[in-house]
């Protein structure tokens, strides 16, 4: 019966607009003073060891990564390679937007982060060229989900940390390629029908193999750091944490000493905005904790498990009900938040369907994505529509094609789990 009063302090301070961390503290205080038996002082130790975790340094380390390569200039580079393969296509504008997001993926790994430095380089010329505001919003925040899917992920991370032992990462990320790159031919694909539908501009400028290739000389420097990222961890050379921390070492030295176009305040901003980002989510980590030890102290995840069994015996309808529950809190949550609350209640579950943990948290990172797009909260949709001006409803009408892109790949993969697992297994996985 405490569990309720667990769920009805989450839900009564959501609604009052507490963050999502400060909610599940809340919550997990409120259900520790009225049991009377465990003692208060375990909230601060429980906190704490939901943060104190070696692989979550990675989590920094990647974002810093991101945001300086961004800032050194090597996302415009990978923006005029992306121009020179596909910009002279009717809508080239709105291509060049996913290709970017599919090579700055492999950069970064946070979605919100890739959506702000692609949005705030090519929504404007978007505008300027005649795009409408909601559909530059929606294709700008829709190839951003690419992010978090295509490795190196955060999210990933977040999921190894939570699920706990059992999970090799680098399997994880392999695991992302394959729906990633699915997700931006799809969107491309659905890029071209409104470009021909609604008669979106052309580039006057024709597909040169000579201006690709000089395109591509500019782009390496940004196209090699996936390839230090997953060959440095498959190869045994460092650690997913180390791998971040050479992601980032690599952008501060390609912009101070390489391309000269990083300074000093520069870096500071780089690494104010991996501390500002790593604190929401180890905050949330922290507080995810002292509920995940409620739940599990009082068999709420076996509980479940077995409620699924009772309901069916297919792994199938598991993994479309849990698709379709996280969409739904992906309406009112942000990604991360609900990852650490119900990671530790599918894990069991699935467990019992006997599915492949790196299959689950594919599936669950790849869900959870919608919450970036999903109106009404739609982060990246906002930061997107905020740059352009254009009224929040029309970017809300426009996002829905591309989240039915990312639903119906999530869901290919969970029903076909033999494509996303084909690379890791041609790398003994």
């Amino acid at each position: 019966m405490l569990i309720l009063v667990l769920v009805a302090v989450f839900a009564v301070t959501m609604v009052l607009g507490v963050p999502v961390a400060f909610c599940l503290g809340l919550g997990g205080l409120a259900f520790i003073w009225l049991s009377g038996v465990v003692p208060i002082a375990v909230l601060p130790t429980l906190m704490f060891s939901g943060m104190d975790s070696f692989p979550l340094l990675a989590i920094p380390f990647f974002v810093i990564a991101g945001d300086v390569m961004q800032r050194c200039g090597i996302l415009p580079n990978l923006i005029a390679f992306a121009n020179s393969l596909v910009g002279h296509f009717r809508g080239g504008l709105a291509y060049v937007v996913i290709v970017t997001s599919m090579m700055f993926a492999g950069v970064t790994g946070v979605a919100l982060a890739e959506c702000a430095a692609i949005g705030s380089m090519l929504a404007p010329s978007m505008v300027r060229q005649g795009y409408p505001g909601g559909f530059t919003s929606a294709v700008i925040a829709g190839s951003a989900v690419m992010g978090p899917i295509i490795p190196p992920s955060v999210a990933m991370l977040v999921f190894a940390y939570v699920y706990g032992g059992g999970i090799s990462v680098g399997k994880l990320f392999l695991m992302g390629i394959i729906p990633g790159v699915l997700i931006g031919l799809t969107m491309m694909a659905l890029v071209a029908i409104q470009a021909r539908r609604r008669n979106f501009p052309v580039s006057g400028e024709r597909f040169s193999v000579r201006r690709v290739l000089r395109a591509l000389r500019g782009a390496t420097l940004g196209l090699v750091v996936p390839a230090i990222i997953i060959g440095g961890i498959l190869g045994g050379v460092f650690t997913p944490t180390e791998a971040g921390a050479v992601a980032a070492a690599y952008g501060v030295l390609i912009g101070m000493f390489v391309l000269r176009t990083l300074s000093l305040s520069d870096l500071k901003k780089s690494l104010l905005v991996g501390a500002k980002t790593s604190a929401v989510i180890y905050l949330l980590l922290g507080t995810s904790n002292v509920v995940s030890w409620i739940l599990v102290r009082n068999q709420v995840p076996r509980v479940v498990a077995q409620w699924s069994l009772d309901f069916t015996t297919s792994a199938e309808v598991f993994m479309l009900v849990a698709i379709g529950v996280l969409f739904l809190l992906g309406l009112a949550l942000e990604a991360v938040p609900i990852m650490i609350m119900l990671i530790p209640i599918l894990a069991p579950a699935a467990a019992a369907y006997k599915i492949d943990p790196h299959l689950l948290g594919l599936v669950v990172v790849m869900a959870v994505q919608t919450a970036l797009i999903s109106p009404p909260v739609a982060l990246s949709l906002y930061i997107v529509a905020s740059i352009v001006k254009a009224p929040m409803k029309d970017a809300n009408r426009a996002i829905w094609p591309f989240m039915a892109v990312v639903i119906g790949i999530t869901i290919a993969m969970a029903l076909l789990p033999a494509v996303p697992l084909w690379i890791p297994k041609r790398f003994g996985f």
